[in-house]
């Protein structure tokens, strides 16, 4: 099992998981971050050493109302669309110049083989109304998971939102939220 922590959640993947803190890793700060403006997703993970996955993480908890136009007006869907594509850049290009190779060569693997599946999944913590969501929630987050599958059409259709309201998406990962005092 790995633990990660991001924001005040902590991800724990199964043994079933190969998982990489993108923006952490050496590859990426000594190579395509030097960029300007180059963004990575949270972690990049391959499961069951059948399928990628690029996985950002956004906890709005607390903050709402400051982030609402980012998902209303379509800025997040962009920028984690932009992360998603520098991600992929950071796999080839750390591939084809890292003194490790072997770290980068399952993610490129699984990048150029069209038969194997490539998941995005933004998970995204909010604060929402007690219990159950409202039919108007519902219809914001299907509207918000329309927003994301457009902007990475251009990848894979697999694109899914959840969080800890809707667990689904990620097998044998478990997210808790850790203690913000």
């Amino acid at each position: 099992m790995s633990n990660f922590e991001e924001g005040f959640l902590e991800f724990t993947f199964s043994e079933r998981w190969n998982v990489l803190k993108i923006d952490e890793h050496y590859d990426y700060r000594a190579g395509i971050e030097i960029v300007d403006n180059t963004k990575a997703v949270d972690f990049l993970g391959i499961f069951d050493h059948n399928e990628l996955y690029f996985i950002e993480v956004k906890d709005f908890r607390g903050h709402r109302i400051e982030n609402r136009d980012r998902l209303l007006k379509g800025e997040l869907p962009i920028e984690i669309a932009q992360k998603v594509r520098d991600s992929l850049a950071c796999i080839i290009g750390a591939y084809h110049r890292s003194n490790t190779p072997e770290t980068w060569e399952p993610y490129a693997a699984l990048l150029c083989n069209k038969h194997k599946r490539i998941n995005v999944i933004f998970w995204l913590e909010e604060s929402l109304p007690p219990l159950h969501p409202t039919l108007r929630e519902k219809a914001l987050a299907s509207t918000r998971t329309k927003i994301f599958k457009q902007k990475l059409a251009w990848l894979t259709q697999y694109v899914l939102v959840c969080g800890n309201y809707k667990q689904i998406g990620l097998p044998e990962v478990t997210v808790k939220s850790l203690s913000r005092s």
